[in-house]
């Protein structure tokens, strides 16, 4: 059997999860495409890329974003809609593929904090909400794994220790072996909600380059645009994040659509750890583009400085003098969200449309 599991760097450090899986479980073949510091709707954007990749679809696809997502919800990048949505999506392209999914819910340790409490209880209706509304198979949560959740049981905030690492593996592997993941039930109410536009599809303008990049977490083809450089992006929605590679020459480079334009750094306090850091930046304010996104380097300081400044995740100030300053860039994905369509999909087990 061929597994993709899709998590974050829960199933990317040496003793997590994934790697417990796949010691479990050597007679199948398991994929690991995790990445740190990213949600669902990174999960959402790696199999739609796999796809267009010619990548033949998996047997099964374990789905890990739960933590990363009540994360992201705490520091404002994501919302209970732009993930209820992503996940969504997630279960109807497994659906018409035939692919069997399950969502491995983990969360932070816990503190006995309301706020984040409040997060995790968030977080974890969306998840059940959506798997009840596919068919699919119970969330696997910390409940089930350990029974009761325990501070001991993570080595710092985010990260299971190597033995409630091992705990977790064989609860998933005995779900896998059980034959207990059952295809997602196809929504009649699903309508195409994102759209993931990859470098390939923009349109470079001035300084630009594309650069094949290879890494063990993405790899691909990257949009490069230095100072005075711009692109333009097709596409319909709300812009909801950006797939980038941080470098050192990495700077500030200017975003508009819709009559709205913002500055924001693709540089990161994360590549102390990974000096090459491929990261989905999550965009707060989201503008709406009709097939008029920009993304560019302008060659003046100044003009960057006057436009309003974004935050993102962990920044860090650029190392690079600023005529020398570049952007890379993979993908981009339009979010188009809609109020009636969560509302109905929630009514969607209690009545089944035929």
């Amino acid at each position: 059997m061929r597994v993709m599991l899709l998590g974050g760097s829960n199933a990317g450090v040496y003793f997590g999860w994934a790697a417990q899986l796949q010691g479990l479980m050597p007679e199948h073949e398991i994929t690991n495409r995790f990445l740190g510091a990213v949600g669902s709707l990174y999960g959402l954007a790696r199999l739609i890329e796999a796809e267009r990749r010619g990548e033949a679809p998996p047997d099964l696809v374990v789905f890990e974003y739960a933590l990363n997502d009540v994360i992201l919800l705490d520091a404002g990048f994501t919302t209970a809609a732009l993930v209820h949505d992503a996940l969504a999506s997630v279960a109807q392209h497994c659906a018409e593929r035939g692919v069997p999914l399950l969502f491995l819910c983990l969360r932070p340790r816990p503190t006995g904090g309301r706020r984040l409490s409040a997060f995790v209880r968030r977080i974890d209706r969306v998840y059940r909400r959506i798997a009840a509304a596919q068919g699919m198979a119970p969330c696997v949560t910390p409940a089930t794994i350990f029974g009761e959740e325990r501070a001991e049981d993570f080595v710092d905030p985010h990260h299971l220790t190597a033995e409630a690492s091992v705990r977790c593996a064989k609860v998933v592997a005995a779900l896998i072996s059980g034959g207990a993941i059952p295809v997602p039930r196809a929504s009649r109410l699903h309508a195409p909600i994102f759209d993931y536009v990859s470098a390939s599809q923009a349109e470079p303008r001035g300084s630009c380059r594309r650069v094949e990049i290879a890494s063990t977490v993405f790899s691909g083809s990257f949009l490069e645009i230095a100072r005075p450089g711009a692109s333009r992006w097709p596409g319909r929605g709300r812009l909801a994040g950006l797939l980038l590679r941080s470098t050192d020459e990495s700077g500030v480079y200017r975003i508009s659509a819709g009559g709205r334009a913002f500055a924001r750094t693709a540089q990161s306090s994360m590549r102390e750890i990974v000096p090459n850091l491929i990261l989905l930046h999550y965009s707060r304010r989201r503008p709406w583009a009709n097939d008029d996104l920009e993304i560019a380097m302008p060659g003046e300081e100044s003009a960057l400085a006057a436009l309003p400044q974004e935050k993102t995740l962990l920044p860090a100030a650029p190392g690079a003098p600023f005529a020398e300053q570049t952007l890379q860039i993979a993908a981009v994905m339009f979010w188009r969200p809609s109020f009636w369509r969560r509302w109905l999909s929630l009514l969607s087990p209690r009545f089944r449309w035929k």
